[in-house]
């Protein structure tokens, strides 16, 4: 059986195919279960353009889940963090720690 995750977006377009970065949470029933991780990863719509993909739920910054899975290859586990203060904008700091 395939592993799930769950990722959140601002508006569901904000979520492009191909190669990202991003906060996963992981959807395996245990211990671990939404234990968050931050990886490097190709997404796509469609499990048949990305072989061994597992499934990635997306969800909107209400927390509505899209209808259709998304399907994700992790290839980098990055740092659990992203450095900014307690109060930024998570999608602001992951924008500047790619800049530079």
């Amino acid at each position: 059986m395939a592993k799930e995750w769950q990722t959140f977006v601002r508006k569901y377009e904000d979520l492009q195919e191909g190669k990202t970065r991003l906060f996963i949470k992981d959807l395996t029933p245990g211990p671990a279960k939404y234990d968050t991780r931050q990886v490097r990863a190709t997404v796509s719509r469609s499990k048949d353009a990305l072989p061994g993909a597992e499934i990635l739920w997306v969800r909107g910054e209400s927390g509505l889940k899209s209808p259709e899975p998304w399907f994700i290859k992790i290839h980098e586990e990055l740092d659990a963090w992203v450095p900014g203060k307690p109060w930024d904008n998570v999608f602001e700091a992951l924008e500047r720690s790619e800049k530079g």
